[in-house]
């Protein structure tokens, strides 16, 4: 996982445009076969690309969130922008076409990211926040 901190916000007007890109710019987003992930400290959001190829990519915790699975404490939506695909989210499968979106609720243990064809791989984006209720995936 990466990491992105905001800047003092005094500092924008002087920020040269490499700057402004080094400090809200994440990128790759999107690589083939891979998952990115970004945590920045406004809101303690993590913003995230994955793009399944040959084999499903499973969406991880990492020691930083402080918790047991990704979305122990966290809500996380998923948007696909790429071929079609499928999301599973503790044993239930979520057929995923282009334009198609996900809501994963608070307290989902296990979330896998498919893609359909490998040459037309899915391109799942992904946004999560810290979250106070469970609700249900949909």
């Amino acid at each position: 996982m990466n990491f992105l901190f905001s800047t003092n916000k005094r500092s924008y007007p002087s920020m040269t445009n490499e700057e402004l890109r080094e400090a809200f710019l994440t990128e790759p987003l999107f690589t083939p076969g891979k998952l990115s992930l970004t945590y920045t400290d406004v809101d303690r959001a993590v913003i995230g690309g994955a793009m399944p190829t040959d084999s499903p990519i499973e969406l991880p915790t990492h020691k930083e969130l402080a918790a047991d699975y990704f979305c122990e404490r966290r809500e996380l939506g998923i948007i696909n922008i790429g071929g079609k695909g499928a999301v599973k989210v503790d044993g239930k499968d979520y057929t995923m076409a282009q334009k198609d979106s996900l809501y994963v609720s608070r307290g989902s243990k296990e979330v896998t990211l498919f893609s359909d064809d490998p040459n037309e791989p899915a391109k799942f984006y992904m946004v999560s926040y810290p979250s106070e209720l469970r609700s249900e995936t949909y």
